[in-house]
């Protein structure tokens, strides 16, 4: 049996491959560009806020990004050139990476509260920066804003967060993302005292975040079961095309 006398299935099988792992070349490219970036940028207290012992950002896009990487071309090699080999690395690959998904949703149910902790602090931090020298290119800044605006909260647990920053702890006030969505066009809204504020948002955003988490908790489980069978069939494919390569090598083809 020659290459021109495969079934449907084993040519269907290969362009799957080739064409999936293209994308997975593409998105592991980004990843590793955007950690190498952010990792050599020169973005001071920014960066630091975010390079955590266990949860280092910038480190963790490098790595995830060469191993895509390093799986998109095992695939696509070992389809395009049909590599026996590589084929078979890339389903070990693949095996490797569902079990390591399946270990790391364990971990994070195991570890919520202490990333949930984690989260909290290194946000009161960014709180403290928040339009100061340390806030350099006013990324804390847009980052907090576009956080309290788009979730209608205040600070961590609440305006009184806000004490902790040296621009808004003498007089108790707000920045102006703080404001609810009718009275943002008010410039005089953050600036009176949050205890007799009734124009602010009362609510902190870490009980804003929880509670958009949990009410999109299905749209989360669909994608992660989308995953999961895209991957399934990824595996699929790859073993059928390697049986047909081992079958062709068998017979002397």
């Amino acid at each position: 049996m020659g290459n021109e006398d495969r079934g449907c299935c084993d040519k269907c099988a290969k362009t799957f491959i080739m064409g999936i792992n293209v994308l997975i070349i593409l998105v592991g490219g980004a990843i590793l560009a955007a950690g190498v970036y952010w990792q050599l940028s020169d973005t001071g207290y920014y960066k630091e806020i975010f390079n955590h012992d266990i949860f280092n950002i910038p480190i963790i896009s490098i790595v995830i990004g060469s191993l895509l990487l390093l799986v998109g071309v095992c695939g696509f090699i070992g389809a395009c050139c049909e590599v026996l080999f590589l084929l078979k690395v890339y389903m070990g690959f693949l095996i490797i990476i569902m079990l390591v998904q399946i270990i790391l949703a364990v971990g994070c149910v195991a570890m919520k509260s202490t990333v949930e902790e984690m989260a909290t602090n290194r946000t009161l931090i960014l709180i403290g920066y928040y339009g100061g020298s340390e806030d350099e290119d006013g990324l804390i800044t847009l980052t907090i804003d576009a956080v309290q605006e788009n979730f209608d909260c205040c600070g961590v647990y609440g305006p009184s967060d806000w004490d902790e920053n040296a621009i808004y702890s003498g007089n108790s006030s707000t920045p102006s993302s703080c404001c609810k969505t009718a009275y943002r066009s008010d410039a005089s809204c953050g600036y009176a005292s949050y205890q007799t504020n009734d124009k602010i948002n009362d609510t902190g955003c870490k009980t804003s975040l929880l509670n958009w988490i949990e009410s999109n908790l299905l749209y989360v489980g669909i994608v992660a079961g989308v995953i999961c069978l895209l991957q399934i069939t990824i595996l699929i494919m790859a073993s059928k095309f390697r049986t047909t390569l081992e079958d062709e090598d068998y017979l002397g083809f």
